[in-house]
């Protein structure tokens, strides 16, 4: 059947079969806009095929061989070659000769361009018969090895071409292989590029084309500056994956692309969910579906949206993550212009933990584990605030060993030290959770009791009072009757502050001493501030 560019028949859609490798290989395609001269192929893929191979068209007996012109991501144009163009193919009205008048003009002619073009590109070109002997090398090919003009004239063997070239010393020292791998590859018609290095330090790449006739197009490309690049960033990612933070860089797109060594430890990735490149959103479900977060299960929703977010919109500040086993990851979020990110991960456990340390050291009395003084005038200046705000009630108890003089000298400061922690136990197992307890120095303690009146404050006194006196100190078998004096202060709009709220409770502590110790005193008549004591209702211990 004829087919011309010019009629219906020639936009017909028929099928076909690319036949390369020394047919061996075989493709299906589609062909469109089919002449006699050339034709369109639609494909799934174009990648992998060569530029030059056999088209069998659906309904013919013989293949054509033909030339790709261009081609797309599934699309190709190929033209045919001119020894398929019969004399019977050529229409009746066609004024021009037949085919096989002019057909050796046109193949001397297309050969000798194609050679003139290929002499001048930039990169190596040798081209071998099925007997793997040049029939064409380019200038290229023979400035790259250092060979002469003539002794590519005379169709030598590939294997020789090469062997030429070895001796020139173009080849380093590790390459010393390549003419046996690539004969081998050139007989195989094995298309997978090769890198070799040179001596000199650049670097070729070298492919074979299986060409129709059975032989082959050989290509040395340099790539020298693309293969170090490359090396340049092997050797990158070499030292940030041995670098003592976690790194995860991530790209406009919010997807992870590079996750080095310590992040992957830190939050249990493995390296083919790293190269599967998930999401942010994904990774950090990961860590969260791992378990790893040291996050209250109910406050875990709330904290993964929170992580997301902060990724999302770069945010910068560090945040420290709680992870499992106690330990805690600082994390960073860094901002590139491009609009990708990098998250770097530190374990802080131990800056966290003496951090920790010294605010406690810095708010507790060593001695007994209570509030220092420093504590507490922080925590009772807020509770007065929120009286002169709210008006809401409260008291404070300041009170002191009796005679605690007299023990330190007749038995030693230890037994001092040891009746101190005695009344420091006694306040922690007396007070409301509500209820702050201080030790402001030497045997001197203070208790902030919020949310309670001057009648309630007296009852808390009392009880404190009894339950100190219940309990005598045992030192080695000796008895120690332990009392305390209590002053009581009550907050009201008349004091200025809450340093003459403790300058009232102290006066009242001085006048307990007064009334003969292990009593208290709160501003009123002793014997009315027992009754008050006793018909106040009680306050809660819990």
């Amino acid at each position: 059947m004829e087919h011309h560019s010019d009629t219906p028949s020639g936009r017909v859609l028929r099928g076909g079969k690319i036949i390369f490798n020394d047919r061996r290989s075989v493709v299906d395609c589609l062909v469109r806009n089919l002449s006699d001269h050339e034709a369109t192929l639609t494909v799934k893929s174009t990648m992998g095929l060569p530029k030059t191979f056999d088209l069998l068209i659906s309904g013919d007996k013989e293949s054509r061989p033909c030339d790709v012109s261009w081609q797309t991501e599934n699309r190709m144009a190929v033209s045919f070659w001119p020894e398929q163009i019969g004399s019977s193919r050529v229409p009746q009205h066609d004024p021009s000769p037949p085919a096989s008048s002019v057909r050796p003009t046109l193949v001397r002619g297309s050969l000798v361009a194609l050679r003139a073009s290929l002499d001048e590109v930039d990169f190596g070109v040798v081209i071998v018969d099925a007997d793997l002997h040049a029939t064409f090398v380019n200038r290229a090919f023979r400035r790259l090895w250092r060979l002469p003009e003539d002794a590519t004239d005379c169709r030598p063997a590939f294997v020789d071409l090469m062997h030429n070239a070895t001796r020139n010393g173009e080849l380093s020292p590790e390459s010393a292989d390549h003419v046996n791998d690539t004969v081998a590859r050139v007989q195989s018609g094995d298309s997978t590029p090769v890198e070799l290095r040179l001596a000199d330090g650049e670097v070729l790449r070298f492919q074979c084309f299986a060409l129709p006739c059975g032989g082959r197009m050989l290509s040395y490309t340099r790539v020298t500056d693309m293969v170090r690049r490359s090396d340049e960033l092997q050797v990158l990612r070499n030292a940030i994956d041995n670098v003592e933070e976690g790194i995860v860089l991530i790209d406009e797109a919010l997807v992870v692309q590079f996750v080095n060594k310590k992040a992957r430890d830190y939050w249990g990735l493995t390296p083919e969910l790293c190269q599967s490149k998930p999401t942010v959103v994904d990774y950090i479900n990961h860590v969260r579906t791992a378990g790893l977060y040291g996050v209250p299960n109910d406050a875990l929703d709330d904290y993964v949206i929170k992580r997301v977010t902060m990724i999302k919109v770069g945010d910068q500040r560090p945040f420290d993550i709680p992870v499992k086993g106690g330990r805690t990851i600082r994390a960073k979020c860094t901002g590139f212009a491009g609009g990708g990110r990098m998250l770097t991960y530190t374990d802080v456990t131990d800056l966290v933990d003496r951090a920790e340390q010294q605010e406690l050291l810095a708010t507790t009395d060593v001695l007994t584990g209570l509030c220092n003084r420093r504590q507490f005038m922080r925590l009772a200046e807020a509770e007065w605030d929120r009286f002169q705000r709210y008006r809401n009630h409260f008291s404070i108890l300041y009170f002191d060993i009796d005679s605690f003089k007299a023990i330190n000298d007749r038995l030693g400061h230890e037994v001092g030290d040891q009746a101190i922690v005695r009344i420091a136990e006694v306040c922690k197992r007396e007070k409301r959770t509500s209820d702050i307890v201080a030790r402001i120095g030497g045997d001197e303690f203070v208790v902030l009791l919020p949310e309670t009146d001057s009648a309630a404050a007296l009852m808390a006194a009392e009880r404190l009072r009894k339950a100190v006196h219940s309990v005598p100190l045992d030192v080695d078998g000796i008895s120690i009757d332990l009392t305390v004096s209590i002053g009581v202060a009550h907050a009201e709009l008349g004091l200025a502050d809450m340093k003459e709220l403790m300058k009232l409770a102290d006066e009242r502590l001085y006048q307990a001493k007064k009334n003969g110790k292990n009593c208290i005193a709160a501003g009123v008549d002793p014997a009315t501030a027992m009754v008050q004591a006793e018909s106040a209702p009680r306050a809660s211990s819990n």
